[in-house]
């Protein structure tokens, strides 16, 4: 069946449920969450249920998924199948063991290793092979050449799984979906990231069930909730000025949030404070929103997407870029914005224009290749205007504007016509007077956006 979000309604009774349910997820905290909400759904008074760590030996776990319990009517079996299924990325796999070996705790251990089982498996590399031989092949398939000595370390004391601990697995769980329905034995698994494309996958996909944990569409209070839970793990103060900043460096994403978290939580140290300011020290501002994904958004005519980004461009704190030049905010912020818009506005009413004088569009679309542009329509552009005797699309030094920069402006003024772009430039004159009064100003550029977008 199709994968879905993870919710408590997704998971079914025991008796309702496939042989296999997976919950899956890119952060760790969020699946362990939603593991022990399905565990708690799935499970009654009258129902074992066996909870296998990454240690626990291959056979133990598949006599548990291929034989009912001597005890029960019902039994659950849990286990993280990531050592088995690997991950799209295995260099990620390499860098998570080595950042949590590092940690030098035994919290830390136990990452790296599950990391280190994880990563064997993605390379197909038997987790019972020679240590400095799995490393050096991982390294070099990773190209993490500098890392193979490191990893070596890992490899040599991980615990050993015993030959072919990847296969009986695989083997067990095939048996457990071939399956039609759970004969008293159900399958609860977790994975970080699994790789779509793993046949054990594919055939939980179509065979059982797959849930999907995220933080959702509003994701600041659970990323709150992993940052504390953390923080006292790590007996580590973390302010909440320090838990918002964090969130907005990162844009509110789970997976770098996650990431950034551990590092700065390793860089405090036990009984250590993070403040906001720590993290402007450490953490890579990756919150900035650039001008031109909100013109991109115009052009598509989604105003949900471009009314979003507008707000974030006038967000408090956030920096804003034209590609790769940053832009100031500062108190004249409104003014300048609306000059670049309207500036933007202008260049797709004079390429609609110039386009039509033809007739029709002018042979334009907005699926028309780069090369096609510049062969077919860019002299068509560049052309002097009469009575200028210049293109209008050169720059107030004679430059002409950059093709690139043009074909991008047609694509965006193919879903206009000339008087829908016409009209919004003459409101703009409006917006301005409305700024300079001291009208709000996002209310203000939102309504105009709006008009625009909607082409009234």
């Amino acid at each position: 069946m199709p994968k879905q979000p993870f919710s408590e309604k997704s998971v079914p009774s025991f008796a309702d449920a496939p042989a296999a349910v997976l919950i899956a997820g890119d952060v760790e905290f969020f699946v362990e969450e939603a593991v022990a909400r399905a565990r708690e759904a799935l499970a009654d008074g009258d129902t074992e249920v066996l909870v296998f760590d990454d240690d626990a030996p291959a056979e133990a776990v598949s006599d548990a998924l291929l034989n009912r319990s001597l005890f029960s009517p019902r039994r659950l079996v849990q286990l993280d199948v990531s050592r088995v299924v690997g991950t799209d990325k295995p260099a990620d796999l390499l860098d998570a063991a080595i950042e949590a070996w590092e940690l030098g705790t035994p919290a830390g251990r136990r990452a790296a290793f599950k990391a280190a089982r994880a990563l064997l498996a993605a390379l197909d590399l038997p987790s019972s092979g020679n240590s400095e031989e799995n490393a050096e092949a991982a390294a070099r398939k990773t190209r993490r050449k500098d890392e193979a000595p490191l990893l070596a370390e890992i490899l040599k004391e991980l615990p050993p799984e015993g030959a072919g601990a990847g296969a009986v697995l695989k083997a067990a769980l095939r048996a457990v979906l071939a399956r039609e329905h759970n004969d008293g034995t159900v399958a609860l698994l977790t994975a970080v990231k699994p790789p779509s494309g793993v046949d054990l996958i594919k055939e939980i996909e179509k065979k059982g069930l797959i849930l999907e944990a995220s933080v959702g569409d509003e994701p600041e209070p659970a990323l709150r909730r992993l940052a504390n839970a953390r923080a006292k793990e790590r007996e580590v103060v973390l302010e909440p000025a320090a838990v918002e900043r964090l969130i907005k460096r990162t844009d509110a994403k789970a997976a770098s949030f996650a990431s950034e978290l551990e590092k700065l939580l390793e860089w405090a140290g036990k009984g250590g404070r993070i403040r906001a300011a720590d993290v402007d020290s450490n953490v890579q501002d990756e919150a900035s929103e650039d001008i031109y994904e909100f013109f991109e958004a115009i052009g598509r005519r989604e105003a949900k997407d471009a009314l979003a980004r507008l707000e974030r461009l006038f967000e408090e704190g956030r920096d804003v870029s034209a590609g790769d030049l940053a832009v100031e905010t500062d108190r004249d912020w409104p003014a300048k914005f609306l000059g670049m818009l309207t500036a933007e506005v202008r260049r797709m009413l004079l390429i609609r224009s110039r386009l039509d004088e033809s007739g029709g569009p002018g042979g334009f679309d907005a699926q028309m290749s780069y090369s096609t542009f510049q062969a077919r329509l860019l002299p068509r552009l560049m052309a002097p205007a009469t009575p200028f005797g210049r293109s209008p699309f050169e720059t107030a030094q004679g430059r002409p504007v950059h093709p690139f920069a043009l074909y991008r402006a047609a694509q965006r003024s193919s879903r206009y016509t000339a008087p829908q772009l016409a009209r919004a430039l003459a409101r703009a004159a409006e917006v301005d007077v409305k700024l300079k009064d001291s009208a709000p100003i996002l209310e203000t550029l939102t309504a105009y956006v709006g008009e625009l977008i909607a082409g009234t």
